[in-house]
Parts: C-alpha cells; structure tokens; sequence
C-alpha cells in the first residue's frame, strides 16, 4: 500500500525549482520506486489560506505547517514522497 512520507514546506518560484531544493535535502526512501509528489499549497482546490488545517494532495496539513506556508504562500510548496512501505 503507498502511503506519505518525508513532508516537507520548500519555498521556491516554481515546482521545478521546488523539486530540485527538495532532492537537495537528500531524503532517503524505502521504496526504490518511490514516487515525489509537489503541490504548489495555495494552488490547491479548496486551500484556504486562513484556516488551520487544509488537504494538499494527499495529506493533511497542521497549523504549523500552515504557519510556515503563510510565511510566503506564493512561494510553498508542499512535497513528500509515495512510496510502498509494506515492501510489496
């Protein structure tokens, strides 16, 4: 089964540059094929900049990682890896 993991808010002027500062943190996975997801937060349907929790993707975000996306909305993105840690 695929879940989330290694969350994390990266500021950046687009989702390429996003990507590539988020490789840069050199997140290992279990999952060889694990796949990396990147939403632009405030892009997202039904994002409310306002509210303390809000979906991205496929997460759930809390108020602090609200707290750090209203840091500078128009530059965070959420990313995190899918991967299959059941090792099927």
């Amino acid at each position: 089964m695929k879940h989330t993991t290694n969350t994390r808010i990266v500021f950046a002027d687009s989702a390429g540059e996003a990507r590539k500062k988020y490789l840069e943190l050199g997140i290992k996975t279990k999952d060889p094929n694990a796949v990396l997801e990147c939403y632009k937060a405030i892009d997202e349907e039904d994002f409310d900049l306002s509210s303390d929790f809000n979906f991205v993707g496929e997460i759930s975000v809390s108020p602090e990682v609200m707290e750090t996306i209203r840091q500078d909305p128009e530059r965070a993105y959420v990313l995190y890896y899918l991967e299959d840690t059941d090792g099927h």
